[in-house]
């Protein structure tokens, strides 16, 4: 697949034929056993389960490079995605893009290690965070792979951002300097919170899962609303989101990351025909402990 392939996903779909079944890919973490003889229910009414996909099937990862910021944390972060890419196995493959000034591809998808560590060395960084920017394109695009290719597909972001490193001003200054009473005084962080809200309902409009790792924490008011955000916008996806508290725990919340992707199952679901509308899905494996995504926004 090239990067004008890739790319090209990009484009809006043909138009439905008809109102037939729709197809949802919910994903799921196993901790214990695995989800044999799965129940599922959509709104509390049972739903027909299609297809189970886990480790032993094919995978691809969109992995995301969003470096601003000192360049020892992105040091820590290569050797950490280094030794990740050397652990990935023979059924999965990535592509790798970068955050700042919109969504581009560095590297075409490959299963080779050598490819993608080289490429991952060669992306230096700088300039705006991109995160808030890129994520809503990123999903769109894992969306379409998991369409085209049939096989599992996740989103991977590695991030140092600051919410002071965006384009877009999240700091709420005050509005009224004048008004002792002006509300923004006592919620600085309201406009992290409301964006991280919009995105988040976006973000239920898509189905594949996304990890964000966040190698460098911020202890300002601002920014821990901001990454509390992230692990909010991860966890509505059915992904997980990790805070590294130093240099110490990247290499270790990368590798936990990739397990995690590589380990994570794709349920998929035959929904019945009907409206756009907001849904919650009930999964059910007995002997398997089981976590995931339960709630959607389905778009006819």
């Amino acid at each position: 697949m090239t990067r004008r392939h890739l790319l090209a996903l990009f484009a809006p779909p043909p138009p439905p034929e008809g109102s037939g079944p729709l197809r949802l890919r919910v994903p799921a973490l196993v901790s214990k056993g695995e989800p044999a003889n799965i129940e599922a229910t959509v709104d509390g009414k049972p739903a027909k389960v299609e297809l189970l996909k886990g480790p032993q099937d094919d995978l691809l990862i969109l992995l995301v490079l969003d470096f601003s910021g000192d360049i020892s944390y992105i040091e820590a972060a290569r050797t950490g995605l280094e030794a990740a890419v050397k652990e990935l196995p023979a059924n999965a493959w990535a592509t790798v893009l970068r955050a700042q000034d919109g969504l581009r591809v560095l590297q075409d998808p490959t299963g080779q290690a050598e490819e993608l560590i080289s490429t991952i060395n060669t992306y230096t960084g700088g300039g705006k965070a991109g995160l808030l920017d890129t994520v809503e394109d990123a999903a769109k695009l894992a969306d379409r792979l998991l369409v085209k290719t049939a096989t599992r597909v996740a989103l991977l972001y590695c991030t140092d951002g600051s919410i002071y490193n965006y384009r877009e001003d999240y700091t709420n200054p005050v509005i009224n300097s004048s008004d002792s009473r002006d509300l923004s005084r006592r919620f600085p962080d309201q406009l992290v919170r409301e964006k991280t809200q919009k995105m988040i309902s976006s973000l239920l409009q898509r189905e594949a899962p996304i990890w964000i790792v966040h190698i460098h924490y911020r202890v300002d008011a601002i920014n821990e609303a901001y990454q509390r955000g992230l692990q909010q916008m991860a966890e509505a996806t059915g992904g997980e989101a990790a805070i590294c508290r130093g240099m110490a725990d990247i290499p270790s919340a990368i590798s936990n990351a990739m397990l995690r992707i590589r380990e994570h199952w794709s349920v998929f679901l035959e929904l019945p025909p009907g409206k756009s509308r907001n849904i919650v899905v009930g999964l059910n494996a007995p002997e398997c402990d089981m976590t995931y995504r339960q709630r959607f926004s389905v778009k006819r």
